[in-house]
């Protein structure tokens, strides 16, 4: 006799799927759960015995996907909870009735993320950590090319007295004893104190060329703290992030944040990192380069009018009284041939570059020229460039000479400007942490607080490019 199958079953089943929508944010979810179990199993031991009105996991998916549904807000993310009961169950809540789930309200999703910020940031670090550990295990070249860049994260607070300029670099008015003392004076008097004492202004000016050809300058001020974010050239996630106040200087967090990444990696994949010229400084470019990585950075100190000025007032012998010549802005190197009439200019001529020795930490630079046609060359037989080899006499600058100008990577080859153009890739990064993941939607202030939240934008990133990375991996197989 066949078996009855009673329809009350059958619409369980039917009612038990998920909508396409939410199969997605399912596997969102498997993928995260391969690198929070740590947290949540710490989570369940500190609960103990005590109430269990909402399940830890379900706390925890809540707050982690809150990101990924696109809701700044935990209001919002609630609203979203209360009208979706199929969200609800997917997140693991108790069922109280026909498609009916015990819902947090909003002081006990607070206190929950509290606790995270205050107790369980570090934990959350990890989460994040094992999410650069598996891309990296997922695509063996993540990680080898990177770019840092610093975006402001605003704070939900009142702001604090304005101040113009970075910690390192006061108005010129002022020196730095000087403006601290007069900032700690207007906090003393009760001028304009700030309810997130942690956040501090940070300025931006930028420079740009309007239709007209004309120069103009914009300054942005944002009062909160910055974001510092290492990310792979050409996988869209993240190697590793800091956050600071708002004053502090980029200088000062190149070698951190490439630490960092290294330490994120766990290995010693990491050959370059792109980063803009307010990370530009010899030794940022001199300890980068002792830790195995090439610091691709602009140099700051170059006139705007460089082309106008003469080349003499530039230039500098490498030897002394040698013809071959370096631009202390540029870095270029060229070769002079003197004339027999003393009335006429030398030639000038700009020395093509030939590579980088890492054993003698020199770049080789050759006479343009060429070989045998280089013979023609008025002063061949005593050029400073040295000996002649079959492609013609060459010379090799230390870096010594000027680290930043000689670089490991020279900054005027083309593979420097092919490096340098990967930094837009962290600059794509913000901006979609910003404009899609909703990072500055926030009502948060404090320095934990903001890092929280830049972390689970960071996590609900990776994650996504995780999946994505293995979906097309499974349809190659299949093909």
């Amino acid at each position: 006799m066949a078996r009855i199958v009673r329809q009350s079953k059958v619409w369980h089943d039917l009612e038990r799927e998920l909508p396409p929508g939410l199969q997605e944010l399912q596997y969102f979810l498997w993928t995260l759960s391969e690198f929070d179990a740590e947290l949540v199993r710490a989570l369940r031991e500190e609960r103990g015995h005590g109430r269990d009105d909402h399940p830890v996991s379900a706390m925890w998916n809540l707050i982690a996907i809150g990101l990924y549904l696109r809701n700044g807000k935990f209001s919002e993310l609630l609203a979203e909870l209360n009208r979706n009961s199929d969200l609800a169950r997917l997140l693991g809540f108790e069922e109280i009735g026909p498609n009916q789930y015990k819902i947090p309200s909003d002081s006990a999703l607070s206190r929950f993320h509290v606790k995270l910020k205050d107790h369980y940031l570090d934990k959350v670090e990890a989460v994040f950590k094992k999410t650069v550990q598996a891309l990296a295990s997922e695509n063996p070249e993540f990680g080898k090319h990177t770019s840092i860049d610093a975006s402001d994260v605003r704070t939900h607070a009142r702001p604090g007295p304005k101040a113009p300029e970075s910690e390192d670099s006061p108005t010129q008015e002022e020196g730095p004893e000087e403006a601290e003392g007069k900032e700690g004076k207007e906090g003393k008097e009760g001028k304009e104190t700030s309810s997130d004492p942690e956040a501090s202004w940070s300025v931006k000016t930028k420079t740009w060329e309007d239709g007209q050809g004309k120069k103009r300058k914009t300054t942005k001020s944002t009062f909160g703290y910055k974001l510092y974010a290492t990310a792979d050239s050409a996988i869209p996630a993240i190697v590793a992030i800091e956050v600071e106040t708002g004053k502090t200087s980029d200088q000062k967090m190149a070698i951190p944040m490439i630490d960092a990444a290294r330490e994120n990696l766990d290995d010693n994949r990491m050959e370059t990192v792109a980063m803009d010229k307010g990370f530009d400084s010899e030794s940022n470019i001199r300890e980068a380069n002792e830790r195995g990585v090439a610091a691709i950075v602009p140099v700051r100190e170059v006139p705007e009018n460089l082309d106008r000025q003469p080349k003499e007032d530039r230039e500098e012998p490498l030897s002394p009284g040698g013809n071959v010549v370096y631009d202390r802005y540029s870095g270029e190197v060229a070769c002079y041939e003197s004339s027999d009439d003393d009335n006429e200019e030398p030639t000038r001529r700009t020395m093509t570059y030939a590579g980088f020795e890492a054993d003698r930490a020199t770049h080789k630079f050759r006479c343009p020229l060429g070989g045998t046609a280089a013979t023609a060359c008025k002063v061949f037989h005593c050029c400073a460039a040295g000996p002649s080899g079959s492609q013609g006499r060459q010379v090799r600058v230390s870096m010594e000479t000027d680290y930043r100008r000689f670089a490991p990577v020279y900054p005027r080859s083309k593979r420097w400007k092919r490096l340098y153009n990967g930094r837009s890739a962290v600059e794509r990064i913000n901006s979609y942490l910003k404009e899609v993941l909703q990072l500055e939607r926030h009502c948060l202030r404090g320095k934990n607080a903001i890092k929280l939240r830049v972390l689970f934008a960071s996590i609900t990133l990776n994650v996504r490019t995780l999946v994505s990375l293995r979906a097309q991996k499974a349809l190659a197989q299949a093909a």
